[in-house]
């Protein structure tokens, strides 16, 4: 009997979703929540928004814990719109810290003044800047415990280095950095970060783990089935002119590495060399700094992303 192809992607879905999710939560049930700060230029792009949805999913799962989240942009609903989500998932109490500095033509946003609708309590005026959220936060950490999963630029991060490098080297177990290699002029340099980045890249303590991923994984389209109160459904709504559709999961790339590591998602590669435009280069191996690769069709990650992102607050 011949199945149409419907049928079978159909069928394959479901097949890719057993096999990757339930080894998954039986590894979750034997380890401790991964202890997560999420470093995010939520603004112009709407993938952190996505990104943080997953965190809180995954906290739900017993997988995460986020301890923080901080803002490198300097948009004044930037903050709101995170405590926003937070308050959504039942975590209004989540501190959030946001660059206090200078940072050249500032990005605008499509969704952020709409995030600000929904109920929060933290605004630009009222929250902390990210040094001191992170001070406060790492101190309270065993060493060696905490994972920053950055999807945005390097300021706060170039920061903290600065003013706290004993404190990141005892605290911090791995930098996970949503931004190429080799090359990166926007993560990695936009807004007149590149000096930040190339402190970050220069003298960070802890392995850094790179990628460029996410461009073909496509997510977000399932938003519109989930309620009008939803802040992330909203974000994404807004970010495409009032209407549903995929779009590229760059950062949510980033926060599956951050939280489950390679799993059996991720291949990983330490060799060669690491370079960013302004002309500074390091060797990959002196800090076993690594670049993620696919183990998985496009599609794979897509249903893993998008079943995170859809869940439900944890009543």
């Amino acid at each position: 009997m011949k199945m149409d192809k419907p049928f079978i992607n159909s069928f394959m879905s479901l097949f890719l979703v057993l096999f990757l999710i339930v080894p998954v939560q039986m590894i979750a049930q034997d380890q401790q929540p991964k202890k997560i700060i999420y470093e995010t230029n939520m603004c112009l792009a709407v993938d952190d928004v996505g990104g943080l949805a997953m965190i809180h999913a995954l906290q739900n799962r017993g997988e995460a814990e986020l301890l923080a989240v901080c803002l490198n942009e300097v948009h004044p609903s930037g903050v709101a719109a995170i405590d926003a989500i937070n308050t959504w998932y039942g975590r209004g109490d989540i501190l959030v810290g946001v660059f206090r500095g200078s940072f050249p033509d500032p990005d605008t946003s499509a969704y952020l003044d709409d995030l600000t609708k929904f109920p929060h309590n933290l605004n630009d005026k009222s929250a902390l800047n990210a040094l001191k959220v992170y001070r406060k936060v790492l101190a309270k950490q065993p060493d060696n415990s905490v994972t920053i999963i950055s999807v945005g630029f390097m300021n706060n991060l170039d920061v903290l280095l600065k003013k706290e490098p004993a404190l990141v080297a005892k605290k911090v177990k791995e930098l996970v950095i949503m931004g190429a290699h080799n090359g990166d002029d926007h993560n990695l340099g936009f807004h007149n970060t590149a000096k930040a980045a190339q402190n970050v890249l220069e003298n960070w303590p802890s392995p850094l783990v790179f990628h460029h991923l996410g461009g073909d994984v496509l997510t977000g389209l399932g938003l519109k089935e989930t309620p009008a109160g939803n802040p992330v459904r909203e974000a994404y709504y807004k970010y495409l002119g009032s209407k549903f559709q995929e779009l590229p999961s760059h950062d949510q790339i980033t926060v599956l590495y951050g939280v489950r590591g390679d799993c059996n998602y991720f291949s990983k590669t330490s060799s060669g060399t690491g370079s960013i435009p302004s002309g500074f280069k390091w060797d990959m191996k002196t800090r076993n700094d690594s670049v993620l690769q696919y183990l998985l069709p496009a599609k794979a990650y897509a249903i893993i992303i998008e079943d995170l992102m859809l869940e439900a607050p944890k009543k």
